[in-house]
């Protein structure tokens, strides 16, 4: 289960289970908010995206944003409109996985959970539910404290 996945994630940034439950369920609860239910999501890899290799350049300096759809068509339309590839390929998360991502990767900045087909772009990225990372780094270190 990809919770298990953040809860061990959250353990290894030095916050107990506890915390990473409460942190979880305010997640749901910021994304139940942004319309929907947060189940399985799709974010998209396009070939072109190395990791920094040889001859490529180096990782972006301003945060990145994770961005998840709620359907795998509304990912692949985003994806091909937008020209971010010549072939994108679809992965499929929960959104333990995607909340893992947020706490291991520094440079990532926010999760994204795209609102569903409705095409509108505030610069460049379709409009939904946010999280920030340093939101969800506060959530946890509050549940700590409380519990």
């Amino acid at each position: 289960m990809d919770a298990q996945l953040f809860i061990t994630a959250a353990l290894q940034a030095g916050y107990g289970v506890e915390a990473a439950e409460v942190a979880l369920v305010w997640a749901r609860d910021r994304l139940l908010q942004g319309g929907g239910s947060p189940g399985r999501m799709y974010i998209f890899r396009s070939a072109g995206n190395g990791g920094g290799g040889a001859g490529q350049p180096p990782p972006p300096t301003r945060p990145r944003v994770l961005l998840a759809f709620r359907s795998a068509d509304d990912a692949l339309s985003f994806a091909q409109a937008s020209g971010l590839g010549t072939s994108p390929r679809l992965a499929a998360m929960g959104l333990g996985q995607l909340l893992t991502a947020l706490i291991q990767r520094p440079s990532i900045g926010a999760l994204l959970v795209a609102s569903e087909g409705d095409g509108v772009l505030l610069a460049g990225l379709p409009t939904g539910a946010r999280i920030e990372r340093a939101a969800l780094l506060d959530q946890l270190q509050i549940a700590d404290c409380r519990l």
